[in-house]
């Protein structure tokens, strides 16, 4: 098992971890039970994979040897004759870090270039500046009321700091286009 190329744990029904994958030495604190490496919020939500279907899928906040709460993946197979749970865990730190470099990329294309060669128009330059200028007003305002929606729901599963970062990157974009 020390070979599996991605983060794997083999635990007992209570939690205790009996054997882990190579990479999980790199990424984790060496502890005696999984629950002291889920985040405080994800720890109810853990406990509960024996109750759900296996094999099954969640996500959970983890603490990592570089970030005291990092966003999981977690695939796990609860094997209830043998009273032993198989984790993998997937980091999706990497897809969040995508999206916020993608804004950053736009941000940075305004500033220099401005919004005309950002977005390639047919139409008149002063016509169509204005007025696709208000239609991203518009996508940016949509998207922050969708994102309030969904506050709550993922406020409860600890992801309201990726709602957050959003609603600021959305800010700066709408400051952008304003000036």
């Amino acid at each position: 098992m020390y070979r599996i190329p991605v983060p794997y744990f083999k635990l007992t029904e209570d939690f205790k971890i009996i054997n882990v994958s190579q990479s999980v030495t790199h990424i984790f604190y060496p502890v005696t039970s999984f629950l002291d490496l889920v985040d405080w919020d994800s720890k109810i939500k853990f406990k509960q994979i024996k109750s759900n279907p296996s094999p099954g899928v969640t996500e959970l906040n983890l603490k990592t040897t570089d970030s005291p709460t990092t966003l999981f993946t977690v695939y796990f197979h609860y094997q209830q004759k043998e009273k032993v749970i198989h984790l993998v865990c997937m980091n999706e730190t990497s897809a969040y870090q995508h999206v916020q470099l993608e804004f950053q990329q736009w941000r940075k294309q305004l500033e220099d270039h401005g919004w005309n060669d950002v977005v390639a128009t047919n139409e008149e330059p002063d016509v169509s500046f204005e007025f696709h200028k208000k239609q991203a007003e518009r996508k940016i305002s949509t998207i922050n009321d969708l994102l309030g929606i969904l506050q709550d729901d993922l406020s409860e599963v600890g992801k309201l700091e990726y709602i957050k970062l959003i609603q600021s990157e959305l800010e700066d974009i709408k400051g952008l286009l304003r000036s």
